[in-house]
């Protein structure tokens, strides 16, 4: 196993253990139903002025979700969330910023 294969297996790991259940995602070029995400209610970003906000994020594994784009949508139980921007994708997760 190369160091690529380790670290994917890792974030495999935290998200199994960190997830918030499973939900569905939809977009133009990609459909995954059932993957594990994790859902922040508070991540920290700055703004064009640098002023810092607090951002709702769902992260999903890379390798459920080959592409993300603003405006794909993400179904949890019970609420619907739009993509607005990925923050962070280090190609292994990726974190969105939805509403």
């Amino acid at each position: 196993m190369g160091f690529s294969d380790h670290m994917a297996s890792l974030d495999l790991a935290v998200m199994t253990h960190l997830g918030d259940g499973l939900c569905d995602y939809q977009g133009a070029d990609v459909t995954a139903s059932g993957i594990e995400h994790i859902f922040d209610e508070a991540f920290e970003v700055y703004d064009e002025n640098q002023i810092p906000m607090r951002v709702r994020t769902i992260s999903v594994l890379v390798a459920d979700v080959s592409e993300s784009k603003s405006q794909d949508t993400i179904v949890l139980p019970g609420r619907t969330w739009t993509v607005q921007q990925i923050l962070e994708d280090d190609g292994h997760i990726r974190r969105l910023w939805v509403s």
